[in-house]
């Protein structure tokens, strides 16, 4: 109705002005009902992969190809629309800016799923050195914080580790993609915002992370639940986050789990051994 009426006053001008935003937001929303489609095949082809890897009938090694081949297959085209994209964004106005960076976050939200399938669907081969765990820390939050400025988000990270350092022997490229998932976590779990605290502790023998949220918490049972693989509450993504940060701990040795706040929220625990 609002064409329409732009149309019987002559005002072409404004309808011309308006049309650039109208075909970006039509292509937003194609694109993110597109991203929907792929998430949910994911979810198909990733339950195939763990039902054959308890098969002995399928060699593993298949199974790493393919996880590896659909990852290229995904990623190769995502890189070229991201880098058309933000050509688009630099000769757009705020209005389409806005909408351009809303395919942006898609991109980068199928490229986690990405990640994650990579990582739950191959065996873990580690590649440890002694780490600062609080440089790891750090990294993560920090790539969390830019990740809420893009997305225009109020969250508040807060994180809390010695001045001193703090040596554990991990996989410095697991380990953060596992921290970097629980933060991801948390984020999502608070739509409207809120704070998110990251607290190290140490003793003799091991190190103790806890990141905890001020969302709605988990529910009787469910405190196990979200380390199931494929197990979601949210209206996307395919349940490998914490799952895969799981793995990628009990790789080191270490332990993962969840409990429920006592006033709000919850509260992730990872524990590893100091080198």
């Amino acid at each position: 109705m609002r064409a329409h009426a732009i149309l019987v006053s002559g005002n072409c001008t404004e309808m011309a002005d308006k049309k650039p935003y109208l075909e970006i937001e039509k292509s937003l929303d194609d694109f993110n009902a597109s991203i929907s489609g792929i998430e949910r095949a994911f979810g198909e082809i990733s339950q195939k992969i763990e039902a054959f890897s308890l098969s002995e009938s399928v060699p593993r090694d298949y199974l790493e190809e393919m996880a590896g081949n659909l990852a290229h297959e995904i990623r190769n085209p995502l890189g070229g629309i991201a880098a058309l994209v933000e050509l688009l964004a630099e000769e757009s106005g705020k209005e389409q800016t806005r909408s351009i960076q809303g395919i942006l976050e898609g991109i980068d939200r199928i490229d986690k799923v990405v990640e994650n399938l990579i990582v739950f669907s191959k065996p873990v081969r580690l590649q440890t050195v002694d780490c600062n765990f609080c440089d790891i820390l750090s990294r993560a939050v920090e790539t969390a914080r830019n990740q809420i400025e893009e997305e225009g988000g109020t969250h508040l990270l807060n994180l809390n580790v010695p001045e001193h350092d703090v040596f554990v022997r991990i996989d410095p490229v697991l380990m953060l993609q596992a921290v970097q998932n629980v933060l991801h976590n948390a984020i999502e779990v608070m739509p409207d915002g809120g704070a998110i605290d990251v607290l190290l502790v140490e003793d003799e023998d091991d190190v103790v992370v806890t990141i905890a949220d001020q969302g709605l918490g988990f529910h009787g049972d469910n405190e196990e639940k979200p380390f199931y693989p494929f197990f979601t509450t949210k209206t996307y993504g395919m349940g490998l986050g914490l799952p895969t940060a799981r793995l990628i701990l009990e790789k080191h040795c270490g332990k993962i789990w969840l409990r429920n706040k006592p006033d709000k929220g919850a509260e992730v625990t990872l524990k590893l051994m100091k080198s």
